[in-house]
C-alpha cells in the first residue's frame, strides 16, 4: 500500500532554506492571533488540490501567496520562489515542481497591502506503508 507525503509541508522544506530572509508560513497575515502577523516579506504556502492517477502519481497544486511592502517587490520575490521550485533536483517527498500560473500582482482586499502569487504543480514521490 502507499501513500502520498504532505505537499504543503514539503514545499516549506525546500523554500525555508532557499529564503532565509522571508518568513513563511501557511496562514494569512490578518489570521494571526492578537496582531502577531509577521513582517514583510511573508509568503503563505497552501495546497488546493491533489489529483492522483493509476498506476501510483500524484501532483497537488501548490499555491504561494507573497506580501510585500511594494507590488514590485512581491513580484520580484514571486519570481524567485518560482525559480527555486523550478529549478529542485527532487528529494524524498517532490520529484519535481512545474508552472502553472504567475506571478500575478494583486492587492489583498483584507488589508489593502499588496500581495502576488504563484501556482505550481508538485508531483508527489509514493512512500510505501
Amino acid at each position: 500500500m502507499i501513500t502520498f507525503p504532505d505537499a504543503m509541508l514539503a514545499t516549506l522544506a525546500v523554500l525555508r532554506p532557499a529564503h532565509p530572509e522571508v518568513t513563511f508560513g501557511t496562514k494569512t497575515p490578518d489570521s494571526f492571533d492578537g496582531g502577531d502577523a509577521p513582517p514583510t516579506p511573508y509568503a503563505m504556502v497552501r495546497t488546493d488540490n491533489t489529483a492522483m492517477r493509476y498506476p501510483v502519481a500524484a501532483t497537488s497544486t501548490v499555491r504561494v501567496t507573497v506580501w510585500a511592502e511594494s507590488e514590485a517587490a512581491g513580484v520580484a520575490l514571486a519570481f524567485r520562489i518560482l525559480a527555486t521550485l523550478l529549478d529542485y533536483p527532487g528529494g524524498p517527498a517532490v520529484r519535481s515542481f512545474g508552472h502553472y500560473t504567475g506571478p500575478l500582482p494583486t492587492t489583498d482586499p483584507d488589508n489593502g497591502r499588496p500581495v502576488a502569487s504563484i501556482t505550481v504543480g508538485a508531483r508527489l514521490r509514493p512512500i510505501s506503508i
